[in-house]
C-alpha cells in the first residue's frame, strides 16, 4: 500500500514534466494550436516549442498542481485529486461523456479554457500503476450541444502498446513512415488528410528506476 502510495505521488508529478514537441507536422501545429485559450494567461503551450521552466500556462499548471496534491484527502476519504482510476483506456479516451461527467470524475477541473466555440476541461490522469498507463494531462473540449469534440493528451508511458491497440482499433489510427528515427506516428485519416493523431517518443533521460516514464505520447484525436 504504501509503494502505490509514493508511486502514484510520482506519477502524478510526471503531469509538470516539460516536453518538446516535434514540429515536423504542420497540421499537429494546426490543430492543437487552436486550443489554446483565448487569454494569455491561460495561453496552452504550443506543439512544436519547447517548454522552458515558467513557460507553461496557468490552466497547465492547474492540472500540475492538481497532480502533485493527488494525496490530499486520500487518507480520509480515499478520493484522490486525479479521480476514480480508469480501469481501461476506454474509459477516458471516449466522446460520450459530458461536462457534468467529467465535473463528477475529476474532484478539480481547469474550466477556463474556451476557444473557437469550444469549451475545454483539463485535468490530470493517472490511468493506473502498470508500465502501459498513462500519466499526464487530459483536455476534453466540449461544442454548443455539450458533445466531445477533441480530446488532447499529453503524457507519459512506460509501454504504448496498449494505447496503439486501443487507437488502431477503435479508433482506426494507422501507422505512417516518418523521417525522424525517434517519433512513432499514428494517424486517422478522412478523404486521406490527417483527422487525429498519435506521436510516441522515447524520454530524453531513460532511467531504469522509472520504468513507467520511458515514453512521452501526445494525443489529439477529433469525434469520428
Amino acid at each position: 500500500m504504501l509503494k502505490r502510495f509514493f508511486f502514484l505521488s510520482f506519477m502524478m508529478s510526471m503531469v509538470g514534466a516539460p516536453y518538446v514537441y516535434s514540429s515536423s507536422s504542420e497540421w499537429w501545429k494546426s490543430l492543437t494550436s487552436k486550443f489554446s485559450s483565448s487569454a494569455k494567461s491561460d495561453k496552452a503551450p504550443a506543439p512544436g516549442e519547447p517548454l522552458a521552466p515558467g513557460s507553461h500556462s496557468s490552466g497547465y499548471m492547474a492540472a500540475v498542481e492538481q497532480g502533485r496534491a493527488a494525496q490530499v484527502g486520500a487518507t480520509s476519504t480515499n478520493r484522490h485529486i486525479e479521480g476514480a482510476p480508469a480501469r481501461n483506456l476506454e474509459d477516458v479516451l471516449q466522446f460520450e461523456g459530458s461536462p457534468a461527467w467529467v465535473m463528477a470524475r475529476w474532484p478539480r477541473v481547469t474550466a477556463g479554457l474556451a476557444e473557437l466555440d469550444l469549451q475545454g476541461y483539463r485535468v490530470p490522469l493517472v490511468s493506473g500503476t502498470g508500465p502501459d498507463d498513462l500519466a499526464g494531462s487530459l483536455t476534453y473540449y466540449f461544442n454548443k450541444d455539450q458533445k466531445i469534440e477533441r480530446i488532447i493528451f499529453h503524457g507519459t508511458t512506460g509501454d504504448p502498446r496498449k494505447l496503439i491497440a486501443l487507437v488502431t482499433s477503435k479508433f482506426s489510427f494507422l501507422h505512417e513512415p516518418t523521417k525522424d528515427p525517434s517519433l512513432s506516428l499514428f494517424q486517422a485519416k478522412w478523404h486521406g488528410k490527417p483527422h487525429s493523431e498519435l506521436r510516441i517518443r522515447p524520454a530524453r533521460v531513460v532511467r531504469a528506476d522509472q520504468p513507467n516514464a520511458r515514453f512521452e505520447v501526445d494525443l489529439a484525436m477529433r469525434r469520428p
